[in-house]
């Protein structure tokens, strides 16, 4: 049976609750970067800000030196003599994250309504919602430019000894048999994906970052010179995503299986590997060579990124002058950005 939009009983109003209903299911169903991202709503106007607090360390305590004692011999932890109380006064930088408006505006004739009835709602709200949740998507990538572009960690020198993270280094993933170890710090750069994922491993580590990192590598490499990461550690996973001859075939095991129906692995050397269409293309350094066309994924944990939400999906629609034509129109106001650069780091995916 038709469906007739603007009826005696505003079925119009059902009509767009319905666009509305679907697009709230097809957001829901998506399965995206915003969900290793912190959520939150703007402190400021459409901001949010974003305090950083530099490390602060415990001193070893020695009460005759705090009676001002020699401030000048240290205290090492290994039964020398610690110095007088030297207060820290930290930096504190205060970042900030910025909401922006996304529209998606369509029409469609009012003679489809009445033939397609509900249908044409599902439709048009499953769109809505789908685009939307890659739109956020979208900002998430962008935000990973903010990370530090070059490789090494910026460390700083705190009053215990050990040094602190104030930059996670970018990691370079370079293309199959290419040099992996020209650059200095040669623990930064691979030319295998399963080789950068072991050196995000590390860095973690070496950050002192709780939980699992996030790695964010592409789906659609430059086809032409370099295939997709994703690609990449199909082959490469070789034995652990493909069986062997000699174990009876080629039948894909639980590690591939997982990784062409998901998109990604959810436990690779202790990582949970994302491959996204979204990367951004940018020219480089890489291993000393300036000027190298590369896609900028990363590496963090799920607290260096925030996704700020000043308002959420909302859908309106309307009868356009002439009656024959309805608007519809899909509404959004968010951002995303990195919150702390002490937890997390680019890579860069060389492209040629």
């Amino acid at each position: 049976m038709a469906y007739v939009l603007d009826g005696a009983s505003s079925e119009d109003l059902g009509f767009t609750t319905a666009i509305a209903n679907f697009a709230l299911q097809a957001m829901h169903e998506s399965n995206g970067l915003v969900d290793y991202t912190r959520v939150v709503t703007p402190n400021q106007g459409d901001t949010y800000l974003v305090p950083n607090f530099a490390a602060i360390t415990y001193q070893d305590y020695a009460p005759n030196n705090f009676q001002g004692g020699n401030a000048s011999v240290r205290g090492d932890g290994f039964g020398n003599a610690a110095p007088a109380a030297v207060e820290q006064n930290p930096a504190l930088t205060q970042g900030s994250i910025t909401a922006t408006p996304a529209v998606a505006a369509t029409a469609f004739d009012v003679f489809y309504a009445w033939t397609t009835s509900f249908e044409l709602a599902a439709t048009i709200g499953e769109e809505l919602g789908g685009s939307y949740a890659e739109k956020v998507d979208q900002r998430v990538a962008g935000a990973f430019e903010d990370f530090k572009a070059t490789p090494t960690n910026t460390t700083i020198t705190t009053l215990d000894g050990f040094g602190a993270m104030s930059q996670l280094g970018a990691m370079e993933l370079n293309p199959s048999g290419a040099n992996a170890a020209a650059n200095t710090s040669a623990s930064f750069s691979s030319n295998t994906v399963l080789g950068c994922v072991r050196n995000i491993k590390q860095n973690y580590t070496v950050a002192r970052l709780p939980g699992t990192p996030i790695v964010v590598l592409d789906s659609n490499g430059d086809d032409g010179v370099v295939g997709s990461s994703m690609i990449r550690a199909l082959s490469e996973l070789t034995g652990g995503a493909v069986g062997s001859a000699d174990q009876g075939g080629s039948a894909i095991t639980s590690l591939g299986e997982e990784l062409l129906a998901t998109g990604q692995l959810s436990n690779l050397y202790g990582s949970r590997v994302i491959f996204s269409n979204f990367l951004l293309d940018d020219v480089r350094t890489v291993d000393g060579v300036a000027n190298v066309d590369v896609k900028v994924g990363a590496y963090f944990h799920e607290t260096a990124i925030f996704t700020v939400l000043k308002e959420g999906l909302q859908v309106k629609m309307g009868e356009k002058p002439g009656g024959l034509q309805m608007w519809v129109t899909g509404l959004a106001y968010m951002g995303a950005g990195v919150a702390d650069k002490r937890r997390g780091g680019a890579i860069n995916i060389v492209q040629g």
